[in-house]
C-alpha cells in the first residue's frame, strides 16, 4: 500500500451508526428482495432547532444494500463479500463512481459493518434484548409486530415486519427530541419505481486505489467531498500518511 488514509467523514450517511458495530460473522440471512421510501422526521422539543424532515430510499437484493438519501449527491451500499464479511461503498453520484472498502479495510479503520443491522434497520440482538414484544399493529395493510423498551435513556418504539424482516416504523424519544422514521412506500426490487442512478455503471475505486492515484484531478476530487486530508504539518497537498505524534 503507497499510504494509509485517513477518512473524516466518510460513512454512515443516512442510515444509523448502528449499521456499524461489531461484526457478524454467522451466515446471512434469507432476505425478501425489496425496494422501499422511509420518511426520517425529527422533533426537537425546546424549539431550539426547527423540525427537520427528509426521504429515502433503500434497495434490497440478498447480498446487496443501498441506501440514498432523495435530492443529495451521495448514497452507501453495504453488501456481502462471499467470505463471511460485509463490505461499505461510499457512492459518490455526481462523479458516477464508488469507493470501495472491503472488511479488512473496514476493521482496520474500526467499522467493522453488522450485514443484519445494515439490512434491517434494526439489529434482530436489539428487538430480542433490549426491547420487548408488545403486540400486533397494521402498517400499510400488513400485519407487523410491536418492540418497545428503553436503550441508553432514550425510548425505543419498533414496528417489525416478519415477512421482509425490516422495521417499518422506528420511533425514537430522548429528553430532547423524537425522532421517527417511517416506511411509506414498498416494493418488490424488480417492481421498484424509480430511476436507481448506480445501475448506469458507475466506476468502482478501491479504498487503497485513492492514495496510489492522488495526483489525478478526479481522484483528488473525490477524497476532498470524502474528507479525506493530510495529517500533519509540513506537506504538499496531495500527502495523506498519517503523523502519529498528532493522532
Amino acid at each position: 500500500m503507497k499510504y494509509l488514509l485517513r477518512v473524516l467523514a466518510c460513512f454512515v450517511l443516512i442510515v444509523s451508526p448502528s449499521a456499524f458495530g461489531e461484526e457478524v460473522s454467522k451466515a446471512p440471512q434469507v432476505f425478501s428482495e425489496i425496494a422501499c421510501q422511509f420518511q426520517t422526521s425529527t422533533h426537537f422539543k425546546a424549539g431550539e432547532k426547527p423540525d427537520e424532515q427528509y426521504d429515502w430510499r433503500i434497495w434490497r437484493s440478498e447480498r446487496e444494500m443501498e441506501v440514498y438519501q432523495v435530492g443529495t449527491k451521495d448514497g452507501e451500499a453495504w453488501m456481502l463479500d462471499g467470505a463471511g464479511g460485509v463490505m461499505y461503498a461510499r457512492i459518490l453520484h455526481p462523479e458516477r463512481a464508488e469507493v470501495l472498502f472491503n472488511a479488512m479495510e473496514l476493521r482496520i479503520l474500526g467499522r467493522p459493518a453488522d450485514w443484519a443491522r445494515c439490512s434491517s434497520l434494526v439489529s434482530p440482538e436489539i428487538l430480542n434484548g433490549a426491547l420487548k414484544e408488545k403486540g400486533k399493529h397494521i402498517h400499510l395493510g400488513k400485519e407487523v409486530k410491536v418492540f418497545e423498551g428503553e436503550i441508553a435513556a432514550q425510548k425505543w418504539i419498533v414496528l417489525w415486519s416478519d415477512e421482509d424482516q425490516i422495521a417499518v416504523s422506528i420511533e425514537i424519544e430522548s429528553e430532547k427530541r423524537i425522532s421517527r422514521t417511517v416506511l411509506q412506500e414498498r416494493h418488490d426490487l424488480k417492481m421498484q419505481p424509480w430511476e436507481r442512478l448506480r445501475a448506469r455503471g458507475y466506476e468502482q475505486i478501491g479504498y487503497t486505489e485513492l492514495g496510489d492515484n492522488d495526483t489525478d484531478p478526479r481522484i483528488k476530487r473525490i477524497m476532498s467531498r470524502m474528507g479525506i486530508k493530510c495529517s500533519h504539518k509540513g506537506c504538499s497537498v496531495v500527502c495523506l500518511t498519517p503523523d502519529p505524534a498528532r493522532n
